[in-house]
């Protein structure tokens, strides 16, 4: 039964209502204006309507202050981001570093304030960006390799951290980690709307101003440069106070899912046909990866979403022969890469270190959930364990990104 209809059943249950919002607190809002549309002349529902959006007075001056605030810190962000126009730092040596950690500085800092954390809580988090902050000033750029790895590496680092903080004293509980992943889908979202329409505001200024032969240089110094480092700040903040995208996310992951489905059947069959070319280019290498993480996201997206819309049969069963056909390919393509290292004999090098050790992690995380999967339909249960199964394997991706980011670079060291 949905959580819909659990909900309409209980629309005359005040004691059933209450126990249902405490055990799916995120499902019953979500659904909640559907139930009302439903049952308008339920006065249970219309109590909680009251509830849900009732806001003190103070707490509406405090929203008004975290407008202000946000755009603030994207202002301070935006002018980070001009310090290689202002001073003889490069952008080579600049945006590498800073590019993803300077909006996660902001964000951390709204989030703190909009969640009342403590002074201490803001000093621990103070400590930590002015840490990594001189870690990454402080990286020899002439490490060519380690260099770009801890780069690109760095910004997931910072988005388990992003998660830490914004959990707080909840980051062990399971249902946080996974509403945190449920939080940065509908952030991802809201972030890709933000980028698609100020490009085109950005597009049509620069547009018009060329029309009029007008100077057109300030558009992309300025106006582009500082939205690009607030969309992060925005689409946190309207995540938080609007969801827009709540039902969004696990609707893409339900259209996305037997897509990407038909697309691992069509690649496991084209590999069967061409299986020499995983082993020597590196670039259809490449792509298996790329794919694989794109898997990872629907089905994790698929699974903590699925409460939107309802278990449905057909959900699981797309699941599960996507997480199961997904680990095959990735056993599959952790056998190429350990071929490659003793095939040209160049042993393990930062590149394949980094290449099967995400593989690696990646396969943990799919076997998991696979293997959730499989329990689920053994004991003819719900996809929950699977869900906390997910939980649990989230700080794996921590200590990983944190390896690569904080000690790879000092043990190969070129």
């Amino acid at each position: 039964m949905s959580i819909l209809e659990r909900l309409l059943k209980l629309s005359d249950d005040p004691d059933g209502m209450e126990k249902l919002y405490r055990q799916e607190p995120q499902a019953f809002r979500s659904v909640f204006q559907d139930a009302l549309s439903k049952r308008p002349d339920s006065l249970l529902l219309q109590a909680w309507r009251a509830r849900f959006e009732y806001v003190p007075e103070r707490a509406a001056t405090l929203r008004t202050f975290d407008l202000v605030l946000m755009v603030v810190l994207c202002l301070v962000a935006g002018s980070l981001y001009k310090i290689p126009a202002w001073t003889p730092v490069t952008e080579s040596a600049f945006f590498p570093r800073y590019v993803a950690l300077i909006p996660f500085g902001a964000m951390s800092f709204l989030t703190l304030y909009m969640k009342s954390r403590s002074r201490k809580a803001v000093g621990w988090f103070s400590l930590f960006c002015v840490s990594v902050s001189g870690y990454v000033f402080m990286f020899p750029s002439a490490w060519d390799n380690t260099f770009v790895l801890s780069c690109l590496y760095l910004p997931f680092f910072l988005w388990c951290a992003y998660g830490v903080i914004r959990l707080g004293d909840e980051w062990r509980s399971e249902k946080a980690r996974i509403d945190y992943l449920r939080f940065f889908g509908e952030m991802f979202i809201h972030a890709g709307l933000f980028l698609v329409g100020g490009g085109v505001l950005v597009g049509l200024t620069f547009g018009l101003f060329e029309l009029l032969n007008l100077p057109t240089s300030w558009v992309l110094d300025y106006v582009a440069l500082y939205g690009f480092a607030a969309i992060p700040v925005v689409a946190m903040w309207a995540t938080d106070m609007y969801s827009a995208a709540r039902r969004m996310v696990p609707l893409l992951a339900r259209i996305f899912s037997p897509l990407l489905l038909l697309l691992i059947v069509s690649y496991m069959i084209a590999m069967a046909l061409n299986i020499e070319e995983l082993f020597q280019e590196r670039s259809t290498l490449l792509q298996y990866n790329v794919l694989l993480l794109c898997v990872l996201g629907t089905a994790v997206f698929t699974l903590t979403g699925r409460r939107e819309y309802g278990e449905q049969k057909i959900v699981k069963i797309v699941l599960t022969c996507m997480l199961s056909a997904t680990l095959l390919l990735d056993v599959l393509g952790v056998v190429a890469i350990v071929w490659r290292m003793y095939e040209y004999d160049h042993g393990l090098t930062v590149n394949r270190l980094a290449v099967l050790g995400s593989n690696l992690l990646v396969f943990g995380n799919l076997a998991v959930m696979c293997k959730g999967c499989l329990k689920s339909w053994k004991g003819g249960g719900s996809l929950d364990a699977v869900e906390r199964g997910l939980a649990r394997y989230l700080p794996a991706y921590s200590v990983w990104t944190a390896f690569m980011v904080f000690l790879v670079p000092w043990i190969y060291r070129y």
